[in-house]
């Protein structure tokens, strides 16, 4: 399957949050010294990265860091973990450490840490010292899943720019955890996944568009059917085509490809009436005639064939397929009469000359459709050997030796 790359996603996800991450040339902070009161520390470090959160570069988050230092330090002493106040700083710095990294496997410990932290704090804050502490840390915990869905986004693309597509497939969607609904990495997840063979992953990803208003599920459909098809699950790679083409009923592709696969699981007759239908809908496309006499074939309903045949070269005098199509259909009634006078006794000379008589007459009816069909397709060997076929029946050797350096040259 021929797959399309998509742009770099940097230019738009990856902005989000990245005051923090700017080179700086502000001095370092200072080394962290723990104190006899490390939630002191604690208070006083975060209190610093506040200050200077705004202003970019390492000199803050070094801050942040060493107040983990020294909160961590202050909640090993058991009556720590009894103040409001001490869960509230923990809150705040695991929140903004957790908003600070940009590796998923680090920060989302430090998520869920601030999380269970604004909960015991709140638990223990009787009288609401800590509720402004507590809602800072909350409003931090509400950026968290935009901040790192972005870092994982991007590190999908660089990933699939990398050429390595499993990894993106897992990157992308890691970062659906946070944006479950967004159907452009969804698309990216099914992309990776197919890149990297994980047709199934494909299928996932793929089939959670076909639930959205996607606006390429047109394409979606018709890649869905194709996955299907490549696992051997013909069932619903017919259904996935159906759906698409009732959703879009102007698409020829999807339209043939649940033709197609309808026919190759040999449900020819209830595959005309899908096509009957969708002529209807659509009376000036030549595709529906056109299958219709490749159905009808099928079942031997050769007058059926013939006629819808015609139709569709009624549609578009130079559709090479619908020529080759109707030449084979005619050029076939007259093997099959053919065939039958070669059973006649030689004791039934006027039989046998009468029905030679009307094989005859439909190789002549076939040729100008053979003929047409070879100076549209020159390249097709079906319209060749079709019209090779002819002159056999002719006798005509110069024509089939003709027809056969040309065939051999293809």
């Amino acid at each position: 399957m021929k797959i399309k790359s998509f742009i770099l996603a940097f230019a738009f996800f990856g902005l989000t949050g990245t005051a923090a991450f700017a080179q700086s040339k502000a001095p370092k902070a200072p080394e962290y010294k723990p104190s006899a009161d490390p939630f002191e520390d604690a208070k006083g470090a975060y209190e610093k990265y506040d200050q200077l959160k705004d202003v970019g570069g390492d000199i803050g988050v070094s801050y942040l860091k060493n107040a983990k230092k020294a909160i961590d330090k202050a909640m090993a002493d058991e009556s720590n973990t009894k103040k409001a106040d001490t869960w509230a700083y923990k809150a705040l710095i695991y929140s903004g450490l957790a908003l600070n990294d940009s590796v998923e496997a680090k920060a989302t410990p430090l998520y869920t840490a601030a999380n269970e932290a604004i909960q015991k704090s709140a638990e223990l804050d009787a009288k609401g010292k800590q509720k402004k502490n507590i809602e800072a840390a909350k409003a931090n915990l509400a950026l968290f899943p935009e901040r790192i869905s972005a870092y994982t986004l991007n590190k999908g693309v660089r990933d699939y720019q990398a050429k390595d597509y499993a990894s993106a497939y897992k990157a992308f969607n890691n970062a659906l955890k946070y944006r479950p609904n967004d159907t452009t990495i969804t698309y990216y997840a099914g992309l990776s996944a197919i890149n990297a063979k994980d047709y199934k992953g494909a299928i996932s990803s793929y089939e959670a568009l076909t639930k959205t208003n996607y606006s390429a599920n047109r394409s979606i459909y018709l890649d869905l059917s194709r996955l299907y098809a490549m696992q051997g699950d013909t069932v619903k790679a017919i259904a996935a085509a159906s759906e698409g083409a009732k959703k879009f009923a102007s698409d020829e592709a999807l339209a043939t490809q649940e033709i197609e696969l309808s026919l190759m699981s040999g449900k020819e007759k209830e595959v005309i009436a899908r096509i009957e239908e969708m002529a209807k809908a659509n009376p000036n496309n030549k595709l529906y005639p056109y299958y219709l006499g490749f159905s009808y074939g099928t079942i031997k309903d050769k007058a059926k064939a013939e006629a819808a045949y015609k139709k569709a070269i009624e549609l578009d005098d130079k559709y090479a397929e619908a020529y080759i199509g109707l030449g084979a259909t005619i050029l076939n009634k007259g093997i099959d009469i053919n065939n039958a006078a070669n059973k006649i006794p030689q004791n039934k000379p006027a039989e046998y000359a009468a029905m030679r008589k009307q094989a005859t007459a439909e190789f002549e009816r076939a040729l100008p459709y053979l003929q047409k069909a070879a100076e549209l397709s020159p390249k097709s060997r079906i319209a060749l050997e079709n019209l090779k076929t002819y002159y056999l029946y002719k006798n005509n050797q110069a024509k089939v030796d003709e027809l056969n350096k040309t065939i051999n040259a293809l």
